[in-house]
């Protein structure tokens, strides 16, 4: 065989779980693009708040957290939301649920002005809100995979997987790979890779979203 696990998605998942693997055994990593992170790992808010999103990722993220705190990869931000009348009980929920702290609407004017108070009556903030380097975590993952001997190939489509053996042979735009542990990292793309290997697939459907960096002092 090619290798003890062939991962298929070069985004924060499949990085990751290469450099956590590569300890175990050899490792190829294919990746669709022709760089890392390019879709949903590039394009995240990266901000660390470990109280936000369902159990289990508010689980994961808790139990992340003196690695992220010691990590070097975060900075300073904090958030806020902000409510509207009508919206008293989600964002009671929303207080209880993340630890935030209520700040009166003038106070959260003084922090983004642009604020319309007419609109907004209630406003809270969560100062233990971090920023993430995502791109120097990707690149800190693939540094460590490959200094364990893991292999990295971009533009690497896979058209094909199907059982060979007691493993795998994983069919790529460059080339093939055997592997006894295939690694599904495709991330909203997970359920085409997963078709591809004969799994059901569980509803994943990938798509388009931006984000916009707005600098408040100029409005």
């Amino acid at each position: 065989m090619d290798a003890d696990f062939v991962i298929i998605g070069g985004g924060i998942a499949g990085v990751s779980a290469a450099a956590t693997l590569a300890a175990l055994g050899s490792v190829v990593v294919v990746e669709r693009e022709p760089v890392l992170g390019h879709h949903a790992s590039g394009r995240s808010a990266a901000l660390y708040e470990p109280r936000y999103g369902a159990a289990a990722v508010v689980g994961l993220s808790l139990a992340g957290g003196n690695w992220f705190r010691a990590s070097g990869l975060l900075s300073p931000r904090g958030f806020m939301i902000v409510g509207g009348r009508g919206d008293e009980d989600i964002f009671a929920r929303d207080i209880a649920a993340m630890d935030l702290r209520r700040v009166s609407v003038a106070e959260a004017q003084g922090i983004v002005p642009v604020l319309n108070a007419q609109s907004v009556v209630e406003a809270a903030l969560a100062d233990h809100a971090w920023d993430i380097d995502t791109d120097l975590m990707l690149q800190g993952y693939a540094r460590e995979a490959r200094a364990l001997g893991a292999k990295i190939i971009t533009g690497a489509e896979v058209t094909r997987i199907a059982r060979e053996g007691a493993g795998w042979r994983v069919v790529t735009a460059q080339g093939d790979y055997s592997a006894a542990v295939v690694v599904n990292a495709a991330g909203a793309w997970g359920d085409v890779v997963a078709k591809l290997g004969g799994v059901k697939p569980i509803g994943l459907t990938p798509k388009r979203r931006s984000i916009g960096l707005v600098p408040v002092d100029n409005l």
